[in-house]
């Protein structure tokens, strides 16, 4: 698994309008496409919106709170706050 890829999704998330519109209106195939390629565990975890799960896999926290702030992958600031706080307790 590389972590970097997720992180390199995170950061594209803000640099790249057409990527963040990919991703909302056809997620799986957005990421599936993404390089570098992500693992099926990133995968799923991503389609999930389970920023907890790959925050405790070694994720940038400051990176993933950027799919929140744009409301993808099923989530929003409130969601991926209270996702990562659970991931913690």
């Amino acid at each position: 698994m590389s972590l970097y890829a997720v992180n390199k999704v995170c950061y594209r998330v803000v640099r790249e309008p057409e990527f963040r519109r990919a991703l909302t209106e056809a997620p799986e195939e957005a990421l599936r496409a993404a390089r570098p390629a992500l693992s099926e565990e990133e995968l799923a975890a991503l389609l999930a919106g389970d920023v907890g799960r790959l925050s405790r896999m070694g994720a940038n926290n400051f990176l993933l709170h950027q799919l929140g702030r744009f409301r993808l992958l099923g989530l929003d600031l409130p969601t991926y706050a209270e996702r990562i706080r659970a991931a913690y307790r």
